[in-house]
């Protein structure tokens, strides 16, 4: 087993219909996972953006385990700087291409603490329109990356695959 994961809040069906999905239960499972993360010494992969991502932050703190990764985030100026001073990890999709607010997360969050990802299947938009995920879209978005950072695309590669393999101790 390499990593807890993913796991984390249900965001998105909550959204939909908030009554249906109380938080609590969710909660609750998701602290299970985080003390089992902790107890095996494995990293965790995290479903947590917008206003669930301090829940799990404060969860991940009160058990002091912050091998974290949170996978295609989306939060605020607050949470993106608690995430950092925690050194979480975050992983960059596609959409940098196209959304500002992911292009402000990579320009912000340390090149150390980035990984990419395409979340596959999903509807990226932008140049992505009408396309089938694909793991090759990653080039696009390490390209973009090292254009934000202002970095040449070779360092940002070597950078990126260093952190996969140092979080997921591979």
């Amino acid at each position: 087993m390499t990593a807890i994961g993913e796991v984390g809040l249900p965001h998105y069906a909550r959204k939909k219909d908030p009554t249906a999905f109380p938080l609590e239960p969710y909660i609750e499972v998701l602290e299970q996972f985080i003390l089992l993360a902790k107890k095996f010494s494995k990293p965790i992969c995290l479903h947590s953006i917008y206003e669930d991502a301090p829940i799990v932050l404060s969860l991940l703190e009160k058990h002091n385990y912050m091998h974290a990764h949170f996978h295609w985030f989306k939060g605020n100026a607050e949470t993106i700087d608690h995430l950092i001073a925690n050194g979480c990890f975050v992983s960059i999709t596609p959409d940098l291409l196209y959304e500002q607010e992911i292009q402000a997360l990579a320009a912000k969050f340390p090149l150390e603490q980035l990984m990419v990802e395409t979340d596959g299947p999903w509807p990226f938009e932008g140049p992505f329109s009408q396309k089938e995920t694909m793991p090759s879209m990653i080039h696009q978005t390490v390209a973009e990356i090292a254009k934000i950072k202002k970095i040449s695309v070779d360092i940002i590669y070597r950078q990126l695959l260093l952190n996969t393999k140092k979080f997921f101790s591979i």
